[in-house]
């Protein structure tokens, strides 16, 4: 076997260049003045030898990290996707490191995944959707590590962090306005299990508005999914479809996540069902694929950029300690006429 190459050190290049290491380390680092000739001699040195800095040592002294925490239920689910998408770009562009944390809504995932983060001393969570383990956002407070949840508010008892919100309620009450407007009255309802604010929202908003028009919500026209149930789910789209046609035939069904919408639809076409002229669909999220299945998906728009963007500056602010920072930041969802419910 091939003798290991010796990692180049502060003191190889010490040594090459002739100044003392501390000089080294003023000029990789750009913490002390020093020369230009000298910092550019320092530098090309160092490049020359492939010199990588350890920061793993040099962590240690500031005790903290340049690494963000990014939690997501499920990264396979493309609007968790886009979410891990744009803040990794967001943080990669302002120097730093991502750590992508996958939990499926398990809590003792979630668990694991936070004690991760604060031992590796992260500079920051951003926790995308909420938790399920919501002890998990005071172990965050209590070891003085900044986060932000999007799609989810936390309590000041849990840890009186910042959140970027939709406005779920409203998003639902626009989805049933608009199967109104299209005449449809029979409305059923499909969610996974309410494991967050915004699923949650999601429902009442349904309830609101169906009493608001007069219309009635029957049991067999509602499916919410079971909190141990492990289908992923476009397959629950497809189960929840098949449980609410075996009570009744509703005129549209309201899904809550556009993937339950795609499961819906396969289920409809598969029963040779007619989409939308047997029976409308509407989703929620409007995720890529949304735009691209046949029939193309009505469904409420989330600003997911926007929320990103506003919940990556608003990390930030706290890491630097800034002190206006707005607790709450609200936005409003619109809906996205298509084929499925035109």
């Amino acid at each position: 076997m091939k003798k290991a190459l010796k990692t180049p050190t502060m003191k190889d290049i010490a040594r090459i260049t002739g100044v003392t290491q501390a000089t080294v380390s003023y000029a990789i680092n750009d913490s002390e003045y020093i020369s230009e000739t000298v910092k550019k001699r320092v530098l090309d040195t160092a490049d020359e030898l492939g010199y990588i800095p350890n920061l793993v040592a040099r962590n240690l002294k500031k005790r903290t990290t340049n690494t963000i925490g990014i939690v997501v239920p499920d990264v396979m689910n493309s609007y968790y996707n886009e979410m891990v998408k744009y803040n990794e770009k967001i943080t990669r562009e302002l120097d730093y490191f991502t750590f992508i944390c996958n939990t499926m809504h398990d809590a003792d995932i979630e668990d694991w995944y936070i004690i991760s983060l604060i031992q590796q001393k992260v500079a920051g969570v951003i926790i995308c959707y909420g938790l399920t383990n919501r002890a998990c956002y005071k172990k965050l407070y209590k070891h003085n590590i900044p986060f932000v949840a999007i799609d989810d508010e936390v309590s000041d008892e849990e840890g009186e962090a910042p959140c970027v919100l939709l406005n779920n309620i409203k998003g639902s009450f626009l989805v049933v306005q608009h199967f109104i407007s299209l005449g449809i009255k029979k409305i059923a309802y499909c969610s996974e299990p309410l494991y967050n604010m915004a699923l949650r929202d999601r429902y009442e908003g349904f309830k609101v508005a169906m009493k608001e028009f007069g219309l009635p919500i029957k049991d067999e026209m509602v499916y919410i999914a079971k909190e141990d149930n492990e289908y992923e789910k476009i397959e629950l789209g497809y189960i929840a479809t098949k449980e609410i046609l075996a009570k009744g035939k509703p005129e549209g069904i309201f899904a809550s996540t556009d993937q339950m919408a795609f499961g819906v639809i396969k289920r409809l076409n598969e029963l040779k069902i007619k989409v939308p002229q047997d029976i409308a669909v509407i989703g929620y999220d409007n995720v890529p694929f949304s735009s691209v299945i046949s029939p193309s998906l009505t469904t409420i728009n989330q600003p997911i950029m926007t929320m990103c963007i506003q919940g990556t500056d608003t990390l930030f602010k706290v890491i630097r300690r800034e002190e206006e920072i707005k607790r709450k930041i609200t936005l409003e969802p619109s809906i996205v006429i298509r084929q499925s419910a035109p």
